[in-house]
């Protein structure tokens, strides 16, 4: 492991030694007819998100065929995506410090969160058991009332990255390269109330499975043991990445332009093992009893190595389901940037 973070860093500093290579000591200042200054000064900040997303939210609208091997457009759908770009980008905020024309320090930060809760409402087992000792008419009023189950869930997603970036170049044309070190964290987790307790009394409860949506009901007099989720902690990742960049900006517009750069670097990750807490019902040795049990459901595992910024195999939490999934610490501001400077 030492020998691969040596690696890496080597790939880092080298592209950094590489950007002080000799450049003309002096640039004229190039400004647009109407004399504004075209290209970031000392002292600028930067401010940037990927394009792509809008780029083909535009060509899909207009059903254009897509540019790099996007099936064309029918009467029922429309062309594919035009581009790839690299992964999380569009959950980024980029920035940039201008420490003097050619060279910058740069931020990447992305928080991501979603939570919220889904609400089932079932018969009411304990009214209607307490009912069972009095009229039809105490029944049948038993038979109206609900409880709600509840289950609450929460996922996050953090990333932030900070670098040092040189330029060069000429005219409006300009090549960016550097090195960044990012640092990651992703964690899901569910909780759940019942509004009727598990008991050692009632014959028969009413639950929800969340997985499906709907409410079962369960015999206590087969004798099975029976298992409901009262808590799960998904498998949260701290990723730590070091990473080497190279890429192109051009200035369409006096402090504006669009930026496409790539990435190579080494990344590790540290990955718990999942966690759930059941509420349980079985008939033990002295009748039926009524526990709650952890379970650890995996192991933690822990990867590490060198990848491009498109390489999805890092493990992690995604935003896009509300639990599982698949992500990397990993990947550039975005293949297609735009950038505002000010």
């Amino acid at each position: 492991m030492k020998k691969q973070l040596l690696i890496a860093a080597t790939l880092v500093s080298s592209v950094v030694c590489f950007a002080q290579e000799a450049a003309p000591a002096e640039e004229p200042v190039l400004k647009s007819k109407k004399g504004h200054e075209i290209l970031p000064v000392k002292g600028d900040i930067a401010l940037g998100f990927n394009t792509v997303p809008m780029i083909d939210f535009l060509l899909n609208s207009t059903r254009y065929l897509s540019l790099f091997g996007g099936t064309p457009p029918t009467a029922s759908n429309a062309a594919g995506n035009s581009f790839q770009y690299t992964s999380n980008s569009s959950n980024q905020i980029v920035g940039k410090y201008f420490l003097d024309a050619k060279t910058a320090v740069r931020v990447r930060v992305g928080l991501n969160s979603i939570g919220g809760s889904f609400v089932n409402q079932v018969q009411d087992a304990q009214a209607l058991a307490d009912a069972q000792l009095g009229t039809q008419d105490d029944i049948n009023r038993a038979l109206l009332l609900r409880v709600e189950d509840k289950m609450k869930f929460a996922k996050k997603n953090l990333i932030i990255a900070a670098g040092y970036e040189k330029r060069r170049g000429y005219n409006r044309l300009r090549g960016v390269y550097g090195g960044e070190v990012a640092v990651g964290h992703t964690s899901s987790k569910e909780d759940v109330t019942y509004g009727n307790a598990f008991s050692d009394v009632h014959n028969t409860f009413y639950t929800t499975n969340f997985n499906s949506g709907s409410t079962t009901t369960q015999n206590w007099n087969t004798g099975s043991r029976v298992s409901r989720e009262l808590e799960r902690r998904y498998r949260s990742v701290w990723s730590l990445g070091l990473r080497g960049f190279i890429g192109i900006e051009y200035f369409v517009f006096p402090k504006i332009s669009v930026a496409a750069e790539y990435g190579w670097g080494f990344s590790m990750s540290s990955q718990k093992g999942r966690t759930d807490v059941n509420e349980v019902y079985f008939n033990g040795q002295n009748g039926p009893e009524v526990i709650q049990e952890e379970i650890d459901v995996d192991s933690s595992t822990k990867t590490r190595g060198f990848s491009v910024d498109n390489n999805f195999t890092n493990f992690g939490n995604s935003m896009n389901n509300t639990v599982n999934g698949n992500t990397s610490v990993g990947g550039g501001s975005a293949s297609l940037t735009a950038l505002f400077h000010f």
